[in-house]
């Protein structure tokens, strides 16, 4: 079994309820209190005020950070997120939380010597690099976008660091959330409650999801319609990309059942049929193949007569709701054999005429989202997209076969970690957990066929942060870099007491 790597004698002792207790109540009466200058003042005001109350919590502990950034990272996409304060393009909550956590983290881990391993060279070597370099290969290119891509704001950048930015820098932050994460896991005492946090964003974001359907008034059957299909929409996100997420944590949240107490597994059961419920109100025909899959590996895995009659309850009570919806929504053009009703115009629109593209030189990466330039696009010879709405057909385009290739393996290799810390971690909740993570790749690369990237996008949130626990508990690194996250590493009550800490070590 492989222990948590924090040990019962070094870890945090005391004042951590106390201390976000505290925090919490701060940040409500400085809410309520500078509330009143709204009317006068405007939200500015408060909301920097909040801000920099949250910003002082951080740098006295920079997991706070984390747990903001893990709640905040998944809504971040949608349209009500500020994307810019002061003007200032890229300042936005998100960014501000994730520069000061790494600050605090810096500080407190050089007055405390702290010797983390910080990242997984697989992570690096394997994932990051070769985006990184069909990065560069596309920015001599971006001359050749044709201008209705921005005019449309289908892009939002004009020159080869615009493009650098859009497609690379801000794509890693996901994978910088899951570093902070695993520096986080690595310094608390329980890293199984950063389940809760996932649970929070997930619960925010489908009550918008259900606010969006509730005020349309429309039936079901009206938003199961392929004229609906932009319905969602308006909230930042597209219905397809709505599922995946939801379907990764319904994954989730599913698996961490059988390790959960009482009162845990109340709230995961409760979380875990809400998920599913927003997973098919998306309508994504992809979506309800993800979760189809979610389904079956988990009676196949977890297959009792306990399950199967909760189950066959739940089935029986929301089924007849939105069976009649679903059924036609999924099998919109198989009655007549229209292939283009079939594949919402993605294979004659898209793919075919992209192919020949592709095929001429396989091996060699494009660039990221190289069907912005590609000829089909530019000779008005295919549809008018950014995307190719297929991560398979994407990631092989632009990164090529080999950089491809080395993506692929770091995902199956994460699995392959995910799957060995479902059975060999200590803790039966990180087991649970663990076990849902190794069932979102699948589901990745089965949405993948219609739309999403391989490269980090918004839609993986959960994902990522799953990813960091995972490098929290020593998945991912090698063994040698395994063995280092079994020693100490600790968190004292006052976070500058540097006495305590040369006594300590």
């Amino acid at each position: 079994m492989i222990e948590h790597p924090v040990p019962q004698s070094r870890r945090y002792k005391g004042g951590g309820k106390s201390t976000a207790v505290a925090g919490i109540a701060a940040l409500l009466v400085l809410a309520a209190v500078f509330g009143a200058a709204v009317p006068t003042l405007g939200v500015l005001v408060p909301a920097a005020v909040i801000m920099a109350a949250l910003g002082l919590w951080v740098m006295l502990d920079f997991r706070v950070g984390v747990g903001a950034a893990i709640v905040i990272m998944p809504l971040s996409a949608l349209a009500f997120f500020p994307h810019e304060m002061l003007g200032i393009r890229g300042l936005n909550p998100l960014n501000l939380i994730l520069f000061l956590t790494i600050v605090s983290y810096v500080v407190h881990a050089g007055l405390r010597r702290w010797r983390d391993p910080i990242a997984p060279m697989r992570l690096l070597a394997w994932y990051v690099l070769p985006i990184g370099i069909a990065c560069v290969v596309g920015m001599s290119s971006v001359s050749l976008i044709p201008p209705r891509f921005e005019a449309e704001r289908l892009i939002q950048f004009k020159d080869s660091f615009g493009y650098l930015r859009d497609m690379f820098i801000k794509p890693q932050f996901l994978v910088l959330l899951a570093l902070l994460v695993a520096l986080s896991v690595r310094h608390s005492k329980k890293p199984e409650k950063f389940l809760y946090l996932m649970l929070m964003s997930g619960w925010i974001f489908c009550a918008l999801v259900g606010w969006r359907l509730l005020s349309s008034g429309m039936s079901l059957r009206q938003l199961a319609s392929p004229l609906a299909r932009d319905f969602l929409g308006s909230l930042g996100m597209h219905a397809n990309e709505m599922s995946l997420l939801l379907n990764m944590l319904y994954a989730l949240t599913l698996f961490s059942l059988r390790g959960a107490g009482d009162a845990q597994r109340r709230l995961l059961f409760v979380s875990s049929v809400v998920f599913a419920v927003c997973v098919l109100m998306t309508f994504s025909r992809g979506g309800f193949v993800g979760f189809i899959l979610v389904n079956l590996i988990y009676f196949w895995k977890r297959i009792s007569v306990k399950t199967v009659i909760i189950g066959v309850i739940v089935a029986g009570c929301i089924g007849p709701l939105v069976i009649e919806p679903i059924l036609e929504r999924a099998l919109t053009g198989v009655g007549n054999g229209d292939r283009g009703a079939v594949t919402a115009g993605r294979l004659d629109g898209i793919w075919l005429p992209l192919l020949p593209y592709v095929l001429e030189e396989p091996v060699l990466p494009h660039g990221v989202r190289s069907i912005l330039w590609s000829p089909p696009v530019r000779l008005n010879k295919m549809l008018p997209v950014a995307q190719t709405h297929s991560a398979w057909l994407g990631g092989l385009m632009d990164l090529g076969l080999v950089g491809f290739g080395f993506v692929l393996a770091f995902l199956l290799f994460v699995r392959r970690e995910f799957l060995r810390l479902s059975r060999e971690h200590a803790s039966a909740s990180l087991q649970g957990m663990f076990a849902g993570g190794a069932v979102m790749i699948p589901v990745w690369f089965i949405q993948g066929f219609t739309d999403d990237m391989f490269t980090p996008t918004f839609s993986q949130s959960y994902f990522w942060i799953l990813l960091g626990i995972l490098m929290g508990c020593g998945g991912v690194y090698r063994m040698k870099d395994r063995n280092r996250h079994r020693e100490p590493a600790p968190w004292h009550d006052k976070p500058f007491d540097l006495r305590k800490d040369e006594l300590s070590t």
